[in-house]
């Protein structure tokens, strides 16, 4: 048995206008949910992106599709009502499957990086402002957005910064095996030590996010030149999590993972993990994203996405999800993916998100795609799952 997918219907959310972006590609970064404890909002798609428009401070928009993904409007934004700073980058969207603490099932969170506009200034104090990873919590499915915590703040948002408290970055949200909340980021601050550079942590809140534990580091590889990041997790039908993540600095390349029996210890940190690849050695490279289908064989399918792989870097039409059927043991095999782009532009394909939706009867991929050789748009392929 294997994992089908047909594609079935593609289009665009997004185009920006020049004259409305700041210089670059104008949208990055996107991500996508369906909605399954909302009630009458039951089975809406909604996806946010980093928006770069020519205005501060900035906000992360939410477009909205309740007709399976087929056509989009913009519903919301979240912004930064804590400091006032500019909610920049790396967007997440989850929704409470279960009871946390004062929020019921079907509360909506939102993780992004908060950052104010003088942080690029090369002459501002390092000292002075930073990188913030701020939760927002939606009551009503994502119309409007209150803040709900911070859970990690570093230094200026700039790599390698050696000599300063380095900053943290790309938050994603789960629910752990003891029902908590919880957020895996990649965090620059140990590279202080020297000996570590860019690390994985991992942090959880026993009351809904409203407050945090301890961090504890999940991807450090001690050799003061690997960055783990990126990391994104999915739940798996035996109750394990599998978390992917790249590697950069790596010579070996693609996207590695771990698995944990509850969502918090993945095992020695210095270890890099397990390289996703085919019995024949290819493999996806740089930005990951994963998710599990039930389709494709008895355990289901974890499907894995990558900017690149280990073949041509052309366009990418239609390109390969890596699939692997046996809960991430065993080797790899490949799957047409279902948007298109030039990865030999830089900002085409960075860091696609997908759903399952449709009672798991269709894969939805989202990704920064090329209008020009720099603007891009967020364009989207919807497909059919089955098991042939």
């Amino acid at each position: 048995m294997a994992l089908k997918l047909t594609k079935d219907f593609k289009g665009v959310i997004f185009a920006p206008r020049k004259e409305e972006i700041k210089p670059g590609g104008g949208v990055l970064y996107p991500r996508v949910i369906e909605l399954h404890f909302a009630g009458e909002e039951t089975g809406t798609l909604l996806a946010a992106f980093e928006y770069y428009a020519d205005r501060e401070p900035a906000v992360i928009p939410i477009y909205r599709s309740t007709d399976g993904g087929k056509t989009w409007e913009k519903y919301s934004e979240v912004e930064d009502t804590k400091n006032g700073w500019g909610m920049r980058f790396q967007p997440v969207l989850f929704e409470l499957p279960q009871t946390c603490s004062d929020l019921p099932a079907g509360t909506l969170l939102f993780a992004g990086n908060s950052i104010p506009m003088q942080a690029f200034a090369p002459d501002n104090p390092p000292d002075f402002v930073g990188t913030e990873l701020q939760l927002y919590i939606s009551r009503d499915h994502g119309k409007t957005w209150e803040y709900r915590s911070t859970f990690a703040c570093g230094g200026v948002p700039v790599e390698y910064n050696w000599d300063c408290l380095g900053p943290v970055w790309e938050p994603f949200l789960y629910i752990n095996a003891y029902g908590e909340l919880t957020a895996v980021y990649s965090d620059e601050k140990p590279h202080t030590e020297r000996i570590l550079n860019q690390c994985l942590a991992v942090i959880s809140s026993p009351d809904g996010g409203k407050t945090w534990g301890e961090p504890r580091l999940v991807v450090a590889i001690p050799d003061g030149n690997r960055r783990p990041g990126m990391a994104i997790v999915t739940s798996l039908p035996n109750g394990k999590y599998f978390m992917c993540y790249e590697i950069v600095n790596d010579p070996d390349q693609g996207i590695y993972f771990k698995i944990s029996e509850d969502g918090m210890d993945f095992g020695d940190p210095a270890l890099y993990g397990t390289r996703a690849e085919t019995a024949d050695g290819k493999f996806v490279g740089s930005m990951p994203y994963c998710t599990w289908t039930k389709n494709g064989g008895p355990n289901g399918t974890i499907i894995l996405s990558g900017k690149r792989d280990s073949e041509w870097l052309g366009l990418r039409d239609p390109g390969k999800f890596l699939v692997n059927y046996n809960l991430g043991e065993g080797p790899w095999e490949q799957v047409d993916m279902l948007v298109s782009y030039d990865s030999r532009i830089h900002q085409a394909g960075w860091s696609m998100g997908m759903a399952v939706i449709e009672n798991d009867t269709k894969l939805i991929q989202l990704a920064p795609t090329q209008m020009d050789p720099v603007l891009m748009q967020i364009s989207f392929g919807i497909g059919m799952l089955g098991t042939e």
